[in-house]
């Protein structure tokens, strides 16, 4: 009985030391390819147990680099398989085997998965989401020809571990050291069943680690200036922590990561006391609150000539880390500001926007009233929306989908081309109004090609 204690604790955390170290490995690869092709990684998460494992990065914009990011997390850990069978031939413990088997149960069968998905990819049933499929996605390459490297890869990988790594034996000994002998095994019974639960979580766990894990970065983000804020020096004296000037109309894109620990406000000020076409005042709020924001976008923004200031409220602590890129307008952004200015002097009607793709989904005054309910979308894709709020009175629009809530518009006159992640359930659009009844127009464009 004393020895059966240790054993099956042991039991218990070998498997889920087993699927940590895999969900490393995983993501550490992912991890790996950014630094290597220049990238900088914001989020690294391995907490399978309640989140799946995941990282975000920024900083890549070539779909090369993108497509090596996204295969290193299936195809690098697959180099441990040979060290893991050479280990496995020359250990004598029993536990050591175990965790020899549980991490090559771990390894080889991503091969296969990996495998099974471009096959999947290759007949058009599997978006570009999978760490395999935006390989090939951003590639190119035939899926089927990828389907087939990867079936080789796993059975020359299998035959090295049964020849090298004498698995069947060491499943044998480590069957034999768990069965024991006949008077200790009524004790062991009962710590066998809980052993076969915590395996089948651990498993269920490992798959979503395999096949469920996110690469999040950011499609086309590049940027020119980086400015990094330790919040805890800011003070109201030095709440502007970075300006710029702009000499002709251009269009900024501001992405940012943000770890308060308390309530900040980060604004994007005019200098000069210009309103923006935007939201017609002379400051916007691009963040408020005081969770953790491992990548946040604020993009598409056109700014006029003027002087302007990034600012961030005082009395907090963390770090704040801003990335800024800029580009020229094209006809379609110049076009926006029209559509804005049209926003703003009260001129805007249902044909004043009319990007392709897009369909008008919802028209009407609303009342002053809290969320009110407008309509609902449905579930299974990601989708664009443009919103236009016509009037004096203040709105806060929000789409609400699988216990997430995304704020559309707030502060806003108009958002355009806001992307929104894909969603099972069907969501649900509301709105608050607040002064003056208000007109509101939304416009949809889903995006089923993904």
């Amino acid at each position: 009985m004393r020895k059966a204690v240790p054993r099956l604790f042991a039991l218990l955390i070998i498997p889920l030391g087993v699927v940590f170290l895999y969900a490393l490995v995983h993501e550490a690869s992912h991890a790996l390819v950014v630094f290597l092709v220049g990238g900088e990684v914001t989020r690294f998460q391995v907490n399978f147990l309640q989140h799946a494992p995941s990282i975000s990065y920024t900083g890549v914009s070539d779909p090369l680099h993108k497509a090596f990011i996204s295969l290193a997390g299936p195809v690098l850990p697959l180099a441990l398989v040979p060290f893991v069978a050479v280990v496995l031939r020359k250990t004598r413990s029993a536990l050591a085997q175990a965790a020899a088997l549980l991490l090559l149960l771990s390894l080889l069968p991503t091969a296969l998965t990996s495998a099974a998905i471009a096959l999947v990819y290759g007949f058009g049933a599997v978006p570009p989401q999978e760490d395999m499929a935006k390989f090939l996605h951003y590639t190119g390459a035939n899926p089927f020809a990828a389907a087939a490297v990867l079936l080789l890869v796993f059975v020359v990988l299998l035959v090295f571990a049964f020849r090298v790594g004498r698995v069947k034996e060491a499943a044998l000994n480590v069957q034999s050291v768990l069965r024991g002998s006949r008077d200790r095994r009524h004790t062991l019974l009962m710590g066998r069943i809980v052993v076969a639960v915590v395996l089948l979580s651990v498993g269920a766990a490992a798959l979503r680690s395999i096949i469920g894990s996110e690469v999040p970065g950011s499609p086309e983000l590049s940027y020119h200036t980086k400015v990094e804020v330790n919040l805890g020096d800011v003070t109201p004296d030095s709440a502007v922590y970075h300006t710029f000037s702009v000499s002709k109309p251009t269009v900024f894109d501001f992405v940012y990561s943000v770890d308060s620990g308390s309530d900040i406000t980060m604004r994007l000020l005019n200098l000069d006391g210009e309103p923006f076409v935007f939201n017609n005042k002379d400051s916007v709020v691009m963040y408020e609150g005081r969770r953790t924001q491992p990548l946040a976008y604020f993009t598409g923004f056109t700014l006029l000539e003027g002087n302007y200031a990034l600012e961030v409220s005082p009395g907090s602590t963390g770090s704040l880390t801003m990335y800024v890129d800029s580009r020229e307008p094209s006809p379609a952004d110049m076009e926006y500001l029209e559509v804005l200015s049209a926003v703003n002097t009260g001129s805007f009607t249902a044909q004043s926007y009319h990007e392709e793709g897009y369909e008008l989904v919802y028209e009407g005054e609303l009342g002053v009233g809290q969320d009110q309910f407008l309509l609902t979308l449905p579930g299974g894709t990601d989708r664009m929306i443009s919103a236009f709020a016509v009037g004096n009175g203040q709105v806060n629009l929000v789409y609400a989908a699988d216990d997430e809530v995304h704020t559309l518009l707030e502060g806003f006159k108009a958002t355009i081309g806001r992307w929104l992640p894909p969603h099972k359930g069907a969501a649900e659009v509301r709105a608050s109004v607040q002064q003056v009844p208000t007109v509101l127009y939304i416009y949809v464009k889903a995006n089923r090609s993904r």
